[in-house]
C-alpha cells in the first residue's frame, strides 16, 4: 500500500511547444509543467494515522 500523503520523490519537467509562420516568426507558444510523484510505502503500525488496521488520516 502506498501512502498518498508521503512523497518520496518529486520530478518536474518543463515542456515547451512552439509554432512558427512561414517567415519564421513565433505564432504560438505552449508551456506545460509535468510533475511526477513517487509515493512512499505505507508505514502502517509506525504511523500515527494508522488505527484499527487502516489509515485514518484527516479523521476518516
Amino acid at each position: 500500500m502506498k501512502c498518498p500523503y508521503n512523497v518520496k520523490l518529486v520530478e518536474q519537467v518543463n515542456q515547451n511547444h512552439y509554432e512558427y509562420d512561414e517567415n519564421g516568426y513565433n505564432t504560438f507558444h505552449q508551456h506545460k509543467l509535468v510533475e511526477t510523484k513517487m509515493l512512499m510505502d505505507c508505514l502502517e503500525q509506525e504511523c500515527a494515522a494508522w488505527q484499527n488496521g487502516r489509515c485514518r488520516y484527516r479523521g476518516d
